[in-house]
This record gives structure tokens, sequence and C-alpha cells, in this order.
């Protein structure tokens, strides 16, 4: 049987031992060299792309690494260098532990991860940003169920309180306060004065997309002004794209909900008209309920290439092409979840070949984590990464956690298997790779 390029020939279950191997415990007392002899001859065939969902269910997950789980509902995480230590931070919000955590990188990444903690019912996103313009980044939240608004904690001005939780100060934007359901948010600069504004999205009742205006005084916050951009039924996801190249930094999002719902993007009118409604343009998933997306193949002559999830019905792939949309319909494979939640594009394997990574909901017993590999190929070749633990998984993002030379991949995953919000928490999975 003719081999594939990847060094697995399916048929046979052979794969070369460098393409996935298994990096061992350093509690483990066997040697480097020993434990690859025993994993050559034990799970290789157990990593190979599987074709068929019993080979899929048998793979050997990644090593999972536990940031913290000491919370409920752990719903979302985002990046942000807080200690300018050159190492990438951790905010998250836990929605039905009613705080948010700020987790600093260790000098090792599982060693634990000291965090600070503020209060936030109800969050369903933070971030952390400068809203004020003094070199320290403070943190945002945005809520949801009753609590409903916007809150700014404040950080300490003196670098060496910065990682105790007292000296964060917490106050809400009153402009925001019982409007809607603040779903999802980023930070912009939008009108070109003041510094920094929040780009903020919400769900019905009243959901809208639209930004914050910061006044002259970031800290007087009850002169924060929010602009309306678009009405919206619930926002899963906004990324800042340039869509068409004019300079100007539009909005990308998915719109899960409502008269307006599917995979558009919001015209940036320039600074002077920024206060009025951008122009909406439709890509696609109109009669859809899109997720959160991934976006590649970003650069100066089209838009970039999209796939989103669409819930239950797979993913869909959009490339723009003759100045045109089109639409490439992908299945979710066998054993994995039953609602599709993200997707992200790199290569994760380093062969050149641009990889699907995907996350699921309803994965009860079943994979939450997957990779497509050289996710445009004619045969998909998919990988289990996290086994069947995890039951709710949120968006993914992709960085070299322990420094080795590839991508590892941070999520949060928020249900546990007798449907409590105890889940898996802040967690990230070694690229087995390197």
């Amino acid at each position: 049987m003719k081999k594939k390029s990847d060094g697995c020939d399916i048929g046979r279950g052979i794969c070369r031992a460098d393409l996935f191997p298994v990096r061992c415990n350093t509690a483990l007392s066997l040697t480097r060299h020993a434990l690859l002899l025993l994993l050559m001859s034990t799970f290789a065939p157990l990593l190979c792309p599987a074709q068929e969902s019993n080979d899929f269910d048998k793979m050997v997950p990644w090593i999972m690494h536990t940031i913290d789980n000491s919370s409920l509902g752990s719903d979302g995480s985002k990046l942000a260098d807080v200690d300018g230590d050159g190492k990438q931070d951790v905010v998250v919000g836990w929605e039905e532990g009613a705080v948010a955590r700020l987790y600093f990188q260790p000098e090792d990444p599982g060693d634990p991860w000291p965090f600070v903690e503020v209060k936030a019912p109800d969050v369903e996103d933070a971030f952390a940003v400068d809203l004020d313009g003094d070199g320290f980044q403070d943190l945002i939240t945005l809520s949801e169920g009753k609590y409903q608004r916007i809150q700014v904690h404040w950080s300490p001005k003196d670098s060496s309180l910065l990682y105790q939780s007292e000296a964060w100060e917490s106050a809400d934007i009153p402009a925001t306060v019982g409007k809607t359901k603040w779903m999802f948010g980023r930070a912009m600069d939008v009108d070109g004065k003041n510094g920094v504004d929040l780009i903020a999205g919400s769900k019905d009742p009243n959901g809208t997309i639209g930004w914050l205006a910061s006044p002259e005084d970031a800290r007087d916050l009850s002169a924060w002004e929010y602009r309306e951009i678009s009405a919206a039924g619930w926002i899963m996801s906004i990324e800042l794209v340039d869509m068409n190249h004019d300079g100007l930094t539009d909005m990308l999002i998915t719109d899960r909900y409502g008269a307006l719902r599917g995979l558009r993007w919001l015209e940036n009118p320039g600074p002077e008209f920024a206060e009025n409604q951008w122009q909406n343009h439709f890509i696609g998933l109109q009669h859809g309920e899109p997720m959160f997306m991934g976006i590649h193949g970003y650069h100066h002559e089209k838009p970039p290439s999209i796939v989103v999830p669409d819930l239950v019905n797979g993913w869909v792939h959009f490339t723009a092409e003759g100045g045109k949309w089109q639409e490439e319909q992908m299945a979710f494979p066998p054993g994995t979840g039953s609602r599709g939640k993200s997707a992200v594009v790199a290569d994760i394997d380093q062969d050149g070949r641009l990889d699907l990574l995907a996350s699921f909901e309803g994965a009860l017993g079943k994979s939450g984590l997957i990779a497509v590999l050289d996710f445009k190929a004619t045969t998909q070749r998919v990988l289990n990464i996290s086994g069947p633990e995890g039951v709710k998984y949120d968006f993914l993002t992709l960085l070299d956690m322990d420094q080795d030379g590839d991508l590892d991949i941070l999520t949060s995953e928020e249900t546990a298997g007798d449907g409590s919000k105890r889940g898996l928490g802040v967690i990230w999975y070694e690229n087995p790779l390197k």
C-alpha cells in the first residue's frame, strides 16, 4: 500500500515515531530513549489520523495541563502580558463563580499560575487593556444575566501591588448598566481621540454592537458614551480586520440569532462618522447559527478566509474570489461533540499545510477538541486531542506555551459530566510534535 505523505499508512496503522511523539511526565523513571521505544511499539499506531470513528476513539489524547479548576463556569480566555515579563498572561471570566481572574504565567507553564481575582457577577467575557494610559493594563469584564453591565477593574499604579486582588479597584460604566446582556468585547481606538475605546456586543433583549467612546479623562466612567453601530441578536465573536483595504479597521462578526444573524462585517466609516451606523455587509450563514470564527490567509489584496462552525450543521469555509464569497461545507467528523463551538486555522504539525483546530459542546463521552490535518485536502485526517474528557469547550487560542517550538492549545471548559459548572476549568494541551 502506498504511504501517505505525512508518514502514516492508514490501512496498516503505521506511523513515523517523529510525527507526534508523546512526551513523558518528569515523574516517570523511564529514560527518554526507553520511553520512546515503548511508545513506538505500543501507542504509535493509535496516533495516526483516523478515517473511522473506532480508530479515532482509540487515539492517545494530548497531555492536558490545568491552570485552574477551582471556580465554576470558566467562560473563555484572552491573552495579554500584564506584568511585562515577556510571557502571555491569561484573563478568564468564571460565570457561575461570579469572578474574573488574571493568571500570571510562571517561568514553567506547568507550575501553578498565581492569579488576582475581581468580582464580576454573570461575567461572560473578560480581557486586559491599558484604558487610562498610565502604563498598567486594566481588566474589563462584560456581564449578561441579571447583572448586565461592563465594568472596569483598575490596576494598581504600584507594580509591587499588581499581584494583590484587594489593590484592584472595580467600577461600573454607567452607560452600560441594565442596558442589555453584554457578551463579547475588544479594545480599539475608533475615533482617533482620547486613547483607546471599547468595542462591545450583546444579545437580546436589546441586542446591539457598538463602541464606548473614551472621554478626555478615561477614569471618569460616567463620561463614557455608548455608540451603536448595528442592532444584533447574539454576538458570538468579533475580529478587527480591514476587510476592504481602505486603511480603516472594520468589525468582522458572527451574530447567532435574529433578523441580522449570520457572518457579516461592519464597514468603518472613518473617525469623523464613527458615531453613525456602520454599513452592514453579509457574507453568509443568514439562516444558520454561527459560532466562534477562525480567520486565515489575510493579505493586502483580498479579505481573509474564514471558517465558522454552524452549530449543528458542520463548518462553513468562506473564501473571497473575484469579489464574491465562495462557501464550502464541511461535516463534523464522527466521535466529536454534537455542537460546534469554535474554529482556528494554523499549521499545527509544521508540515507546511493548514490544519483546522476545533472545539465542541455536547461532548459528553466524546471528543470536545480535535484537529483536522490539512483540512483543505480531499481526504480528512483527524486527531483526537482531548479524548472524552470535557463536555462544553470554549474558543481556542494557539501559542507556544512551553517554548519548545510548536503551537500548544489554550482553552477553557465549563461543564462537568453531571451537568454542573465544575468543568475542567482553564487548561492547555501540550502539542507532542516537539
